[in-house]
């Protein structure tokens, strides 16, 4: 991980941190204040502790995963990035998106399991790359 990049995601989990009521208030955002908080403890714990030993198979921010359907087994693969370098059409997948925030910190192998509405969704990292 480059020094810019990892400066970008502590200007990120510092903008969180300070601004946590203004950004739980802002209504577009699709994460409930739980989850937001949840997400905030796990940027935390990863990019606050940086001479802890990270798995080679943790999604990280910036991290390519590969995801496969557990409904009809078909794969896809996304990036998972800040909010400002998201881009869903590029497979660019903002960690503060559902998706996004749920697959931080799983290992390779892991599964996630999302709501859409009543739709429950189900997904295998079945692949991660921290420097794509």
């Amino acid at each position: 991980m480059n020094t810019e990049f990892f400066i970008d995601v502590r200007q990120f989990i510092s903008s969180l941190r300070d601004d946590f009521e203004r950004i739980v208030a802002f209504r577009p955002i699709t994460l409930r204040p739980v989850e937001l908080a949840g997400l905030l403890e796990k940027l935390q714990g990863i990019y606050d502790l940086p001479t802890r030993k990270i798995s080679d198979c943790t999604v990280l921010l910036g991290s390519k995963v590969g995801l496969m359907s557990m409904h009809d087994f078909t794969e896809l693969s996304i990036v998972v990035t800040l909010p400002q370098h998201s881009d869903p059409a590029l497979g660019k997948i903002s960690v503060l998106s559902p998706l996004g925030s749920a697959l931080l910190g799983l290992k390779r192998g892991e599964i996630v399991s999302l709501l859409f509405g009543n739709t429950e969704s189900l997904f295998c990292l079945i692949s991660v790359d921290q420097n794509p």
